[in-house]
């Protein structure tokens, strides 16, 4: 991994936990264990460090979520788009989503940052409605949204009530089951 690799890997973490606007560049130099003059020599600004934080995200997000989707049958691939977040909500470091996150701490709808958010989540709109319409659901698109407004409940909902993540999961996942049962 090269310096700028790392920075961008670091800074990533950092904004995932802390927040875009609370982690300034003195944390995300001595995080990085980089000057700020090399930080700045990489991405000559913090918005342009935010931007590719969030597009490493992206890429990482969608790697993974792909690659746990597609170890299931193609028609039950749907339901595993939600047993993929039920999965994810669940892990130790979880923080919510940093793209929700980001839309939250960059409001204005014209910001690269929600922008970028805007594009991760249709590609995520898009990449399920595929599954569903592969595995023969009858109205692709209806179900493919349901399942989508699913998973994104469910990640709010796990960021906000923690406490309550088990019995989050257990009702989106019987919630999703009901919805492809009948798209049958």
């Amino acid at each position: 991994m090269d310096i700028a690799q790392h920075i961008v890997a670091s800074s990533l973490q950092l904004f995932y936990r802390n927040g875009f606007h609370a982690t300034g560049v003195e944390l995300l130099s001595r995080e990085a264990g980089v000057t700020k003059k090399t930080l700045y020599r990489h991405y000559p600004s913090k918005d342009v460090l935010i931007d590719s934080a969030l597009a490493l995200r992206h890429e990482q997000f969608m790697t993974r979520m792909r690659t746990f989707v597609e170890r299931a049958d193609a028609a039950q691939r749907p339901l595993a788009y939600i047993d993929f977040i039920a999965n994810w909500v669940q892990e130790d470091d979880f923080c919510g989503c940093a793209f929700i996150n980001a839309t939250a701490e960059f409001a204005q709808s014209d910001s690269a940052p929600h922008q970028q958010a805007a594009r991760h989540k249709g590609e995520i709109q898009a990449y399920l409605l595929s599954l569903c319409a592969s595995a023969g659901a009858q109205q692709p698109e209806v179900v493919s949204t349901q399942l989508f407004l699913i998973g994104e409940g469910l990640i709010v909902g796990s960021q906000v009530q923690q406490a309550q993540r088990v019995a989050l999961v257990d009702g989106a996942q019987a919630a999703a089951q009901v919805i492809w049962s009948a798209s049958q």
